[in-house]
């Protein structure tokens, strides 16, 4: 029997990719084109309508369309040390999250995969807390959606589950809303298809019944942190199961779809052949994301032997080193330095080995914090290699000081302290999640013209991590920013990002130094 790592690197691959999403196909170019198709209809329509909130990843999500049923056993998921068949799944990554699908299953079928697929995907990135029965209530809603040019329509009734639901009794809503990703109900056929199916109708319940606004509320709540359902329906565990039952016998069958026109944007599609390579280092990729080392270990070396000067495969050959506690990280990172897109990621990587003394670190960092970059660690990663900088020159100063000091001689009298400047507040201001305010000693209180909101960075939200910073600020005559001072910033993180974007504020044309105090507040 051939392995299946050897067994892949034999298969041919294509890649069909738009700006948004990439798929590497071993199940032939047309599949691989209607997938991506697929992909940007959901986005641009149910994305737009639904999610249009959401924030993505910079790196565009990669779709595996896998061809061979013994590398889609290999990529399966896991449950009590067995392999679970799946005709695909949805995995978060460090730097970009990944959809795996069987391009094996009937064409009908695969659709309903991808969008049941994407939408784990947007939910991964809109909800801080996704209880299972939600998460997967969600995409089975949504994994219905019947899509044509420029309307969607939403609601299907799937026959089949409710035939499932109406010869097997649906869980009790208290063991109902227990299930996780390690239960029996998640995990095994039978019990999970009963569990699949109470999902959907669930969901559905939710979404067309009597709760429909205060569902929709709730969902909102899970953008911020963990919320309780019943708390936003008001009603009880036992009224709501009742409610449900009865909805699921008198009211359901009859279906309620929901329509809707969008105007998606234009895209492009780019198809190309790609090196076996390319698709060995994604599948490396999503086993690190899911902790599997020596599964990642096994594709990385393969691609390794096959092109030693991959530097994609150098930054993820640095992510298993570091992860595996091994001593050759640093050369990796290094090396992926010069990859265009991973790059500013192996900087970060080596700025948390404490290695920030390496030029090209600290101007991919500076450049990435320029060009407002989503990945919160470069500014925290800056704000280390700032700090550090403080750091030598005050020892520097501290050194010299000794080496230039005067003879001791008898102390004279302390000169009388210069008094503090009174600070007077006299403008405010807000704009998402951050609170400003302007202060002067002088008479010269310059207004703001033009605000450019800090980023505020989405991990540190999720954290809701909150800050203060406060800076002085040269205005020259002509409302720009001439010079800044920081005072105090807590926690450090904050500092870049409070000081890149005052930077580009402008002020009415008043030359004077003020002091801005700039609130975080998640």
């Amino acid at each position: 029997m051939v392995p299946a790592v050897a067994l892949s690197l034999f298969l041919s691959w294509v890649q069909v990719s738009s700006d948004t999403y990439v798929v590497k196909s071993s199940a032939g170019e047309e599949r691989a084109r209607r997938v991506l198709k697929e992909l940007e209809a959901f986005h641009q329509l149910v994305g737009t309508l639904i999610f249009r909130s959401i924030e993505l990843p910079e790196l565009p999500i990669e779709v595996l369309l896998i061809g061979d049923d013994q590398t889609m056993k290999e990529l399966a998921p896991d449950y009590n040390g067995r392999k679970v068949a799946v005709a695909g799944y949805y995995q978060r990554g460090q730097d970009r999250d990944f959809i795996v699908l069987s391009g094996q299953v009937f064409p009908e079928t695969l659709t309903s995969v991808v969008y049941h697929e994407l939408t784990h995907y947007f939910l991964s990135r809109s909800l801080v807390y996704r209880p299972a029965w939600l998460n997967e209530g969600l995409a089975e809603y949504f994994a219905t959606a019947d899509i044509r040019e420029d309307e969607i329509s939403l609601g299907a009734l799937s026959m089949e589950r409710l035939q499932l639901l109406k010869t097997n009794a649906p869980l009790p809503l208290k063991t109902f809303f227990a299930v996780d990703s390690n239960s029996p109900y998640y995990n095994e056929s039978l019990k999970a298809n009963v569990f699949y199916a109470q999902t959907w109708a669930f969901v559905y319940f939710m979404m067309h019944g009597e709760y429909a606004s205060r569902f929709k509320r709730y969902v909102e709540a899970l953008t911020q942190g963990e919320a309780n359902l019943l708390d936003y329906l008001n009603v009880s565990e036992r009224d709501l199961e009742l409610g449900f039952l009865n909805y699921l016998k008198v009211f359901m069958q009859y279906g309620v779809r929901t329509h809707a026109k969008v105007s998606g944007e234009a895209w492009t599609m780019k198809v190309e052949s790609i090196p076996e390579t390319e698709a060995q280092i994604s599948i490396a990729e999503i086993f690190l994301a899911g902790g599997k080392l020596e599964q990642a270990r096994h594709h990385l070396e393969a691609v390794a032997a096959r092109d030693p000067e991959f530097l994609r495969a150098s930054y993820y050959r640095g992510v298993l080193a570091r992860a595996a506690g091994e001593g050759d990280a640093r050369e990796f990172f290094v090396d992926a330095l010069l990859d265009p897109h991973l790059g500013t990621r192996a900087a970060v990587q080596l700025v948390q080995m404490g290695e920030m003394h390496i030029p090209a670190v600290r101007g991919l960092l500076e450049q990435a914090a320029a060009s407002s970059t989503r990945i919160s660690d470069v500014y925290w990663a800056l704000a280390q290699i700032y700090s550090d900088d403080i750091r030598r020159i005050e020892e520097a100063v501290r050194l010299d000081a000794r080496r230039s000091a005067p003879p001791v001689q008898s102390p004279k009298p302390n000169p009388p302290p210069v008094p503090e400047p009174i600070w007077q507040r006299y403008a405010e201001g807000s704009e998402f999640k951050v609170r400003y305010s302007l202060l002067s000693e002088s008479e010269n209180q310059p207004h703001i013209q033009t605000f450019v909101p800090p980023y505020y960075p989405v991990d540190l939200l999720d954290q809701k991590l909150a800050g203060e910073v406060v800076i002085d600020v040269q205005v020259t005559e002509d409302g720009k920013v001439a010079g800044i001072w920081l005072v105090s910033a807590a926690p450090d993180i904050f500092e870049s990002l409070a000081t890149v974007a005052v930077r580009e504020w402008r002020f009415d044309p008043v030359p004077a130094k003020i002091r801005i105090v700039l609130e975080f507040k998640p």
